[in-house]
């Protein structure tokens, strides 16, 4: 029974997309047609492919053997015999160049040009035989990627109406699992083209504090996002941030654990970070309440504050958001703890949208004219605030570096430092963005009371919700118009190349003669009795037809191989004058020998050849 599960697989591994549909993917090439199937489905179609392009290439090369023998061997063409040779050889091992390119050495000696040209010619159809279905039957894949089912599709809505904190903690949780996702693909990537995070610029202020600034960017195409048909879509994303000493408010002295104070934004915003913030250390990020909405041209303020104060560390620390100093007398042994008056990080980001030389800020995104108002919706949905911020927010003591490798309130402050901290929160923002329309087909269902924001008031899809691919290892992308091409040309050089090499009852081809020069035509001549000719030659492969009349006579093939000396060749058999034997008990067959030399001079004189 667990063989109708692995079958079922092989057609449809997903409920995710969608296979066997004809879609538009998208590449950095512009938009292509094609098909997806499975993985494992792609890779036979592939070697299915590929030996028809290797097919393609041998029809034209038997193209070029056909013409080029059919002008050498034309009977009334004089020649040498080595030529005449050369051909019978080139003519019945066209199938295989490389044989020809070795036998043309043989020749190279005697009929130097002609042997070299044709060595030339089959070297050439051999490499390409090989070489076109190694490097264009890759072409067929275009990509791993299948189109979405639009029932897999589920955007959670955020209602204003439902302002009841139960509802908003529901909603988090569901977009918890994506954001882990996409932090734990951050971890396991060291670079990425489209994401840039600079190095700090260290320098001093005037009361000797180091400040640095870290500048970052990331860039996020139509291609990125699986967008099926918005061709030059590009989100692009800057940002900067520098440590803020200003902010710092001093200590406050009227808890019993320590505690500091931060004001942000002009004293409009008060912040607090203590001991009690959870173990590892915590950043906190916070928008500017007086931010103008996302206005284009305007950048989105926020800030972040760092928990770590009190934490303590077997190893000494210089970061600005990890200094520590001495402790003694630690139960578990540490000999220093971050000390109070971290600075905070003063924070700015723009994201822009760009289409066909129009920008736009998310707010307007529709005016672009590229996506869809089911589109705009879902990317206002997620992106009206940076995602580095919804991030951070939602993995909470799991969102820094510097907290990965902690033990409650322990950890390795030599190693952490704000630029890793930042780096890894700007790549999984970066991913979290790259992903967002894979995931809305990953999203829980669990809560009836969040309905799907794609769907309208009939309950339906909304129109060109579902015009988006899902990239996946477990399907493939086939072009469809390599799907189509490859066998049409194959069969069309196969029906050419049949066409000009058959000769019909109503119709013989004026090189048919070309067809002579096969080795079955020139044994049957060999082996012919002059005065007593069975053999039928309307074919390139000629039968033996004995006279049906004679009874008790057994026939025999007049001439044999013979490899003697180092030397190949045939000798010939005693026969009666109708090349028969008569079948008794009694009777000797002596054979006399009559060695037939296997040589260009002797093949050329042959009936074949004449």
């Amino acid at each position: 029974m667990s063989v109708v599960p692995e079958l079922l697989a092989l057609v449809a591994p997903s409920a995710d997309y969608t296979l066997w549909k004809r879609f538009t993917m998208p590449t950095h090439d512009g938009p292509r047609s094609a098909i997806a199937v499975t993985l494992e489905s792609s890779k036979v179609l592939q070697s299915l492919y590929a030996l028809m392009l290797k097919m393609i290439v041998i029809q034209v090369w038997y193209l070029v053997v056909l013409i080029g023998i059919a002008l050498s061997a034309r009977p009334n063409k004089p020649r040498s015999h080595n030529i005449s040779i050369a051909n019978v050889i080139i003519w019945n091992a066209q199938s295989s160049p490389l044989d020809i390119v070795k036998l043309m050495f043989g020749y190279i000696a005697h009929i130097s040009l002609y042997a070299i040209i044709w060595a030339f010619l089959a070297a050439l159809a051999w490499g390409a035989s090989i070489a076109f279905s190694l490097l264009i039957s890759p072409e067929l894949i275009i990509g791993f990627a299948a189109p979405v089912s639009s029932e897999a599709i589920y955007v959670p809505e955020f209602s204003p109406i439902q302002n009841q904190s139960s509802y908003s903690l529901r909603l988090n949780s569901i977009s918890t699992s994506a954001n882990l996702r996409a932090i734990g693909a951050a971890d396991n990537v060291t670079s990425n083209s489209n994401v840039n995070v600079g190095k700090p610029i260290i320098t001093t202020s005037a009361f000797g504090e180091s400040i640095y600034t870290i500048n970052y960017s990331y860039s996020v195409s139509d291609v990125d996002f699986g967008l099926q048909n918005t061709t030059g879509l590009l989100l692009t994303v800057n940002g900067s941030c520098f440590t803020d000493y200003t902010a710092y408010a001093g200590a406050d002295n009227k808890t019993d654990f320590p505690t500091d104070v931060y004001v942000l934004f002009a004293s409009n915003h008060t912040a607090h970070v203590s001991t009690i913030d959870g173990g590892p250390p915590l950043a906190t990020f916070i928008i500017d309440p007086a931010d103008p909405g996302t206005p284009f041209g305007s950048n989105i303020s926020y800030a972040i504050t760092i928990s770590s104060l009190g934490r303590k560390s077997y190893t000494p620390g210089t970061d600005p958001w990890y200094t520590t100093v001495q402790l003694k007398d630690d139960a578990l042994g540490a000999g220093y703890i971050v000390t109070q008056g971290r600075p905070v990080l003063n924070c700015w980001q723009t994201d822009i949208w760009s289409y066909q030389g129009k920008r736009q800020s998310i707010n307007n995104l529709g005016q672009l004219g590229a996506l869809s108002p089911s589109f705009v919706m879902t990317f206002q949905r997620f992106l009206s605030t940076p995602r580095i911020i919804n991030l951070a927010q939602s993995l909470g003591t799991t969102a820094l570096k510097s907290a990965t490798g902690s033990l409650g309130r322990y950890f390795d402050a030599q190693s952490s430092n704000l630029h890793d901290d930042l780096q890894r929160l700007v790549l999984g923002a970066y991913i979290a963005t790259r992903d967002m329309l894979q995931e809305t087909t990953r999203f829980s269902r669990q809560y009836s009371d969040i309905s799907n924001l794609m769907h309208g008031g009939d309950g339906n899809l909304l129109p060109g919700a579902d015009r988006f691919v899902i990239y996946t290892g477990d399907a493939a992308a086939l072009s469809v118009p390599m799907l189509i091409s490859v066998p049409i040309v194959a069969a069309l050089l196969l029906g050419l190349v049949f066409l000009l090499t058959t000769s019909f009852p109503c119709y013989a081809i004026p090189w048919g003669y070309v067809e002579a020069l096969r080795a079955a035509v020139i044994y049957s001549a060999l082996d012919n009795d002059p005065k007593n000719d069975h053999w039928d030659r309307r074919t390139p492969a000629p039968i033996f037809k004995p006279n049906p009349n004679a009874q008790g006579v057994v026939h025999e093939a007049h001439v044999r191989p013979k490899f003697e000396r180092k030397e190949w060749s045939w000798y010939r058999s005693e026969h009666g004058s109708d090349g028969t034997s008569i079948a008794t008990p009694t009777t000797e067959k002596k054979i006399q020998e009559a060695e037939i030399a296997h040589s260009p001079a002797a093949v050329d004189e042959s009936p074949a050849s004449k």
